[in-house]
């Protein structure tokens, strides 16, 4: 990999970014077990580092990858791994399949608002009896009518207590576990979606991590539109 004046480019302006917003009150923020999330995002996202390989059509800067792995060297040298990590759910873990996969109505409804870092989002994958075994995941989301109606938990879910949204994988049929799923964009202030308190960590305590429970929440599917899970 030869990178290029404008990877180098890239490199400073986070390099920069990370010197002035970040690592002056990175003990600050670990002592606290929460950082300013909102506020950093924003300011990341004025400087197009929350949408690098994200589609200019919806705010990003339409770079390949190679842009997003200088990104992530350089946010590495944050002096914790909670911020990175947080970084890390909202540009490489609740946002890609939403960006590939998602409806022009859903990614101007949630991928504008995160690459420019008006939103926060997380993602809900993990389950207390099924770790990040996707085969074991419970939780399930079943049409009625209009709505997609969501039951179950997820755990460890990191950045959660302060997102405004949750990329959600449920069960959204009764076939085979690897063909049976669909992530789903679920406002986090819907009704039915209620969080456990903050998790006192060991360990990236700057990210706010929490569990989710989804209690017989009615998503409008014109907004919580399932993106169908690719099964291998």
């Amino acid at each position: 990999m030869i990178f290029t004046q404008e990877h180098e480019a890239l490199r400073r302006t986070i390099h920069q970014f990370v010197d002035h917003e970040i690592n002056p009150h990175v003990e600050e923020w670990e002592k606290a077990g929460r950082f300013p999330i909102h506020e950093i995002f924003r300011k990341a996202g004025n400087l197009g580092l929350l949408g690098i390989s994200k589609p200019e059509k919806f705010g990003g800067m339409g770079l390949d990858y190679s842009y997003s792995i200088v990104a992530a060297e350089e946010f590495g040298t944050i002096h914790c791994g909670g911020i990175p990590m947080s970084i890390g759910v909202q540009t490489d873990m609740c946002t890609p399949a939403l960006a590939r996969f998602g409806s022009d109505e859903l990614r101007d409804e949630f991928l504008r608002p995160a690459i420019s870092g008006e939103q926060v989002g997380c993602i809900g994958v993990s389950e207390v009896g099924a770790g990040s075994d996707v085969a074991g995941l419970k939780t399930t989301a079943r049409k009625d009518g209009d709505d997609y109606v969501i039951n179950g938990s997820k755990m460890w879910i990191t950045n959660s207590p302060s997102a405004d949204f949750i990329c959600l994988l449920a069960n959204t049929s009764d076939d085979k576990p690897h063909i049976n799923k669909s992530l789903i964009m679920v406002p986090m202030n819907t009704p039915g979606i209620s969080l456990s308190s903050h998790l006192d960590k060991l360990g990236m305590r700057s990210s706010e991590t929490a569990q989710v429970f989804s209690t017989t929440c009615a998503c409008r599917s014109a907004t919580a539109s399932a993106m169908k899970a690719r099964g291998s």
